[in-house]
């Protein structure tokens, strides 16, 4: 590990002016879950850690004007527990409590949870030059695949690692990103970058810039949700396919809908096309098959990954149903 300084301020704004503007030469420390092990790999090599640690407020769950706002400390235990989340986002719950192990689960936070790095091997291996890291090749194309991307991987072929971020965007989230300027709110969807517009970062947030806090809107906790993911390994694992749906009802027809699917590309990839085949219709056995089956019509499995089409139909089939439920 590079030895580093390390800032302990109190404030949003005293973080962001002690950051600086270069990603290489300063880092923010939120739960460290991630970073840590960044930095003992040297996949990232700062000379200053700012520590959000000791900002207090931004550990606090509350009902405002806005809505639930989720401050981007909050552990990932507390949100797990929060009865109000699992009585209105039950989906957001149910993907909180899949994500690690109950002893990263104390230390991560909201906000790490949504801006952590890729875990792709290649990358996180000081050895491989890749395109991520300035490099000239993506080693998966050729290389170990099996848990690589099968969506939008012409360029880059990571997975998005957030277990939170799909939960979020079918409940139309926001988030907000504080800066010098002040504090902007924008929808949780469009917090992703595309490894096609810049291969270098994941999110739109820059060097000086901090996730303060997530709103659940009010009225999207009057819907019915359901997350499912399929892992390698039952006990502590990362997901390999997940789909997260949300419907509101009718009179037995789905008004409107949201669907996610992740584990499968560089970002979480919502499906405004499936949305569409399904919104206004009764859910029956045939369209939830045609839906499935569009879901992947577009997919460009690696040499080792084919079999993830078959868990998109799968868990994507099981969370409609499951949601359908209530």
């Amino acid at each position: 590990m590079k030895a580093f300084k390390i800032a302990q301020p109190k404030t949003v704004e005293g973080a962001i002016g002690v950051a600086g503007d270069d990603f290489s030469k300063s880092k923010m420390l939120a739960g460290g879950t991630d970073l840590v092990g960044e930095l003992k790999e040297r996949t990232q090599t700062p000379d200053l850690v700012v520590n959000l640690k000791s900002i207090p407020g931004l550990n606090s769950v509350k009902s405002t004007s806005r809505g639930l706002e989720i401050g981007a400390l909050v552990t990932l235990t507390d949100l797990a527990e929060n009865k109000e989340v699992a009585r209105g986002w039950p989906a957001l719950t149910q993907t909180t409590l899949k994500t690690a192990t109950p002893q990263v689960r104390n230390t991560a936070t909201v906000g790490g949870n949504l801006c952590q790095r890729p875990r792709c091997w290649y990358y996180r291996d000081a050895t491989y030059p890749c395109l991520k890291k300035g490099g000239e090749l993506c080693y998966a194309r050729e290389g170990e695949n099996e848990f690589h991307a099968i969506f939008d991987n012409s360029t880059c072929n990571i997975i998005h690692p957030s277990n939170l971020a799909p939960a979020l965007m079918v409940y139309g989230a926001l988030m907000d990103i504080t800066g010098p300027d002040g504090t902007e709110t924008l929808p949780v969807e469009e917090f992703w970058v595309s490894p096609e517009e810049d291969i270098s970062v994941e999110n739109i947030l820059e060097p000086n810039h901090v996730v303060t806090r997530i709103i659940l809107p009010k009225g999207s906790e009057s819907s019915t949700s359901a997350y499912l993911e399929v892992r390698e390994k039952q006990s502590y694992d990362w997901s390999i396919c997940g789909s997260t749906v949300n419907l509101i009802l009718d009179g037995g027809k789905v008004r409107s809908s949201r669907i996610v699917l992740s584990a499968v590309a560089p970002t979480p990839v919502r499906r405004t096309d499936l949305e569409e085949m399904i919104n206004g219709k009764s859910i029956n056995e045939k369209l939830i098959k045609a839906v499935c089956d569009e879901a992947v019509k577009d997919a460009t499995p690696q040499r080792d990954n084919q079999y993830k089409t078959i868990l998109v139909k799968a868990t994507l089939s099981r969370a409609i149903r499951r949601a359908m439920k209530g």
